[in-house]
This record gives structure tokens, sequence and C-alpha cells, in this order.
């Protein structure tokens, strides 16, 4: 897991430095079939799609189970909390 979120980071990091940035890109993983995916994709696309990544967080929040659901869920209540700003 370490591997592939230092892997994840650096593309996200990546896209980020483009002109444009380019994490705009990473929504065409909004319908991915895994929650996980789905919940990475719209954390990493909050700085520069914050209303459709937003909507992503809160459907994949009101899922059951772990790693995606609860990913996006800690991820709401920080924003929302303040202690988590997207860059």
């Amino acid at each position: 897991y370490n591997r592939l979120f230092d892997q994840m980071l650096i593309i996200s990091n990546e896209l980020k430095r483009r002109p444009g940035d380019h994490r705009r890109y990473l929504s065409s993983l909004y319908q991915h079939p895994n929650t996980k995916v789905r919940a990475k994709a719209a954390i990493h696309t909050l700085a520069v799609l914050p209303e459709e990544a937003r909507k992503v967080l809160e459907e994949v929040g009101s899922l059951k189970g772990y790693s995606g659901p609860m990913d996006a869920r800690g991820i709401l209540r920080a924003l929302d909390e303040g202690t988590y700003v997207p860059e």
C-alpha cells in the first residue's frame, strides 16, 4: 500500500505541476467500479473540481464498507471542520 500511495502521490503532483493543472483528468475515474479508486480520484481533484469531487465523496461516503467509504467520510469531515484544505 505504501508503494502504491507514493506512486499515486507522484502522479497527482505531476498532473498538478503541468500547465493548467491536469488533475481534472482524474475525474474520469469518478465512475470507476472500485469505491477506493473513486474516493482517491475525488480527493485528488478537490482543488480543481471542488463541487464535483465533493459529490463523489458524498456518494461513496454513503456506502457501507471500509476503505473507499471510510476515506470519503474522513475527508468530508475534515473539509467541514476546516482541518483539510485542498491544494
